[in-house]
């Protein structure tokens, strides 16, 4: 396995396990820090799928799936249609963390459980867009 597919595999396998602890989080009924994970989790497919594409170094060091999403490899169909999902995870990076991030009170406060459902759909829509744009280019194994 090349350089390339090889840290697209490691974020990918990243972005998998958050997706993991975004559900467990959810159970818990840590609904912010499951808002922030699941964010993390989408934000590592979409690196990962930068990786493979071999983005430039500036599309590798947003933190914004907007960004990514806008950024990523032009055989990518549908990737756009993930904007409005990207757009929702971009919201918890912020305010799911961060007391200064609220008009008032605290992350813990201000999240309940639809709030984290949404953010988790959104994550396994992107995890599963980057799983099938690998398996389309013949490089499942990067998932497994």
């Amino acid at each position: 396995m090349g350089k390339r597919k090889a840290e697209a595999r490691r974020w990918f396998q990243q972005a998998f396990y958050d997706l993991k602890a975004a559900r467990w989080n959810a159970e818990g009924g840590f609904y912010n820090t499951a808002c922030f994970v699941a964010q993390q989790s989408g934000a590592k497919a979409l690196k990962s799928l930068l990786y493979y594409a071999g983005s430039r170094k500036q599309a590798l060091m947003t933190h914004s799936l907007v960004d990514m999403v806008q950024q990523g490899p032009q055989d990518a169909d549908g990737l756009l249609m993930l904007i409005e999902d990207a757009r929702a995870l971009d919201l918890h990076y912020i305010p799911s963390r961060y007391p200064n991030g609220l008009p008032s009170g605290y992350p813990h406060q201000f999240y309940g459980s639809e709030t984290a459902d949404k953010a988790i759909a959104a994550a396994q829509k992107i995890l599963g867009f980057v799983t099938d744009y690998f398996a389309r280019h013949g490089d499942d194994e990067l998932t497994q």
